[in-house]
């Protein structure tokens, strides 16, 4: 009797240690390729998605919100790790790839400096055009590791007019999710921006205020997070923070 005894006590230690590693190897994340115990997980892909509507050239942010923007997004690129992949889409009326994913830095920083602004706000379109070059990745190197859709805007999506249409940014951010690509929705400036708008007597001055609930919401429904900055060192410092997570 004692030895059997014996027998099922070193068994039940034998299967606590077992347990016990199952689940110290247990943290995944969800839809990638599960990352290794003890080592930080950063980003495997970035697709850095920045607002190049008119708005953007409101200077309640100083010295303007294109300038706190294009500054902050090539800090950022220094400092990712080097083997994540980083792209650029910039969007107003339409959207489109500026900087294809890439580990070479100085492609993307080039592309950021040559942003040029337009009328209108597609905020869904510039999500999924991140979502395509993420994918267009994929099928050329599969991708082990987190995807962040980083989304810089001062203002609500205008085309189309509602956020939940097929193209707006409401559904782009559930597909998003779907994709397993976070994104983090960054407001940049303030509910007293403005620009002034030539007009037959000169110009006029016209208010730009940013609409940071709609970003929240894309952010929730991506699974990412949302932020609201107002000077390039705020914006600096949420960029530092997503630069590689632990």
């Amino acid at each position: 009797m004692r030895q059997g005894h014996s027998k099922l006590s070193v068994a039940a230690v034998l299967l606590a240690a077992v347990v016990g590693l199952t689940s110290a190897c247990a943290h995944t994340v969800s839809g990638q390729a599960q990352p290794k115990v003890g080592l930080a997980v950063c980003d495997a892909v970035v697709v850095f998605v920045l607002d190049a509507s008119l708005s953007m050239e409101a200077t309640d942010v100083t010295p303007s919100r294109l300038a706190v923007a294009t500054t902050a997004a090539k800090q950022y690129a220094d400092r990712l790790p080097p083997q994540t992949q980083l792209g650029l889409v910039t969007f107003a009326g339409t959207a489109s790839v500026q900087a294809q994913l890439s580990v070479d830095r100085t492609v993307f920083k080039r592309a950021v400096d040559a942003v040029r602004l337009a009328e209108r706000t597609a905020t869904g379109e510039a999500i999924f055009s991140a979502l395509s070059a993420i994918e267009a990745l994929q099928v050329a190197t599969p991708i082990e590791g987190p995807r962040r859709i980083v989304l810089i805007s001062d203002g609500k999506q205008t085309m189309p007019a509602e956020l939940d249409a097929a193209r707006g940014a409401f559904t782009a951010a559930r597909e998003a999710k779907r994709q397993y690509a976070r994104i983090s929705a960054i407001s940049l400036g303030t509910s007293n921006g403005a620009v002034e708008v030539p007009d037959a007597n000169g110009s006029i001055r016209v208010p730009v205020p940013t609409d940071p609930d709609s970003l929240r919401e894309i952010g929730r429904l991506s699974n990412g997070d949302f932020h609201s900055v107002t000077t390039l060192a705020e914006l600096n410092a949420v960029l530092a923070d997503l630069s590689c997570n632990p």
